[in-house]
């Protein structure tokens, strides 16, 4: 009579979700960086101020400047003004896109690694990476108009609209706020599958 045997095999499937998650902070990081780096949060007329730079365009050329202490057409220099809170708002910007990439590279490594103990917990740490991110960015983005309303006499300007490295940033933040809800949401044993095996062997007879 055929003997048999009768194995459980754990199956690890890699869920979409995680992907999207991944695809999600690498388009966070990205946005943070350009935003970082453009010169373009605020605006009134041709003068546009950053959160490093400030500049006058080329066409404001034998114009009177709409911002005292402005730079010279064409150039850009450091903001002249008290700019405590700027400064504040890019350090907690550098800090979430910092935890943001780390939020990446540990999602990385759980969705490379086979031991599923270590799989969830670098999950785990990912989200809360990501999350701590958004915080960042949400605090920085609704501290940079409020306390830019309250300072705008100093600029001798009123007249202000915020422009689209401003607009870029909150794309970031949107970015990582979804990479975390799908982290949140994506169920972890929904990850880990048994399948029940079984093998026939035939008599030594017939081997």
């Amino acid at each position: 009579m055929a003997a048999q045997t009768t194995t459980i095999e754990t199956v690890t499937v890699i869920r979409p979700l995680k992907i999207i998650a991944l695809i999600c902070l690498i388009l966070s990081i990205a946005l943070l960086i350009i935003s970082l780096a453009t010169n373009y949060w605020l605006r009134t007329q041709s003068f546009h101020t950053g959160l490093f730079k400030e500049c006058l365009e080329k066409d404001a050329l034998g114009q009177m400047s709409p911002v005292p202490g402005a730079p010279l057409p064409g150039d850009c220099h450091e903001p002249q003004r008290d700019s405590g809170y700027i400064k504040a708002v890019a350090a907690l910007l550098i800090i979430a896109l910092i935890f943001t990439f780390f939020a990446l590279i540990v999602n990385v490594l759980g969705l490379k690694s086979n031991d599923l103990h270590r799989k969830y917990i670098f999950y785990k740490i990912a989200t809360y990476l990501a999350l701590f991110s958004v915080l960042l960015e949400l605090i920085s983005l609704i501290v940079f108009p409020v306390c830019f309303y309250v300072r705008m006499n100093k600029y001798g300007v009123r007249n202000w609209e915020f422009d689209w490295s401003y607009g870029i940033a909150w794309s970031a933040m949107l970015s990582t706020f979804a990479a975390t809800l799908l982290l949140i949401c994506d169920k972890e044993h929904e990850e880990v599958y048994y399948k029940e095996k079984t093998i026939y062997n035939p008599p030594s007879e017939f081997a």
